[in-house]
């Protein structure tokens, strides 16, 4: 597939709407809304985790109590737009990222600048190959797409998601864990027969931003690598295919 024809199908920004969780990070969440406003993004749900709402935001959604990251994954199920924009509030997605992201969109069923494949057996979570937009040529087609650095989709697939199996893999955590990515990709594949796939930038495609509350951020939560070890391989066990099993195969 040529950069000219996945260019001449690139996504209006009048059919995105983006969506993120607000929690622990205020000033990055807000920095984040306000950027993509100046990217040109017209519709931006943001999920409260307990919080106070942003201001810039076009849509603020309430949630009581901290239900973590699931939140980005209901935020945007009313929205009549084709395409949603998923980003975190620890990363500035850049005008090439969201550039890239409109460009291979309609041929993958889910673009990202993070991803990785797992290594067999599946039973480690850190055995994986990671994959960045800006080391790559072509696009990449993985088995876990990362949403820090933005993750788009249509929202035909963004709806069916809360309802898939894949969540029955939370069942295998400890309380008060959290882990998505892991069973949002899993769905992805699993709805579509597709993988999807990290996509090419011709630049910087996004901008991290300072952490502001280290202590609550997932990836430094006690345990965290066993929990999405555990998360991983119920998947596998119940029918998630990765592409080294595929790969394993051929050569048989």
């Amino acid at each position: 597939m040529s950069k000219t024809k996945s260019a001449k199908k690139m996504v209006p920004l009048t059919s995105i709407a983006a969506v993120m969780c607000n929690f622990a990070r205020p000033k990055n969440a807000r920095r984040v809304v306000q950027q993509l406003l100046t990217l040109g993004i017209q519709e931006i749900r943001v999920w409260n985790n307990g919080v106070k709402p942003i201001p810039e935001a076009t849509h603020n959604l309430k949630s009581k109590k901290n239900i973590g990251p699931i939140g980005k994954y209901l935020a945007a199920l009313q929205t009549s737009r084709d395409y949603v924009l998923i980003v975190d509030d620890d990363y500035l997605l850049t005008e090439e990222g969201l550039s890239a992201f409109r460009r291979w969109a309609p041929f993958f069923p889910g673009v990202a600048q993070f991803g990785c494949l797992f290594k067999l057996p599946f039973d480690d979570y850190r055995r994986k190959n990671k994959y960045f937009s800006h080391k790559l040529k072509s696009p990449k087609r993985v088995d876990l797409v990362i949403p820090s650095r933005g993750l788009m989709l249509k929202t035909e697939l963004y709806r069916q998601i809360p309802n898939h199996w894949a969540w029955g893999s939370l069942k295998v955590l400890s309380p008060g864990a959290f882990s998505t990515d892991l069973a949002v990709s899993c769905a992805i594949r699993d709805l579509t027969g597709s993988y999807p796939a990290v996509v090419p930038i011709n630049g910087v495609g996004y901008l991290q931003l300072p952490e502001e509350a280290p202590e609550k951020a997932l990836k430094n939560q006690p345990g965290v690598w066993d929990e999405r070890t555990n998360v991983l391989k119920w998947l596998v066990a119940n029918g998630w295919p990765l592409l080294a099993t595929k790969e394993k195969t051929k050569k048989k």
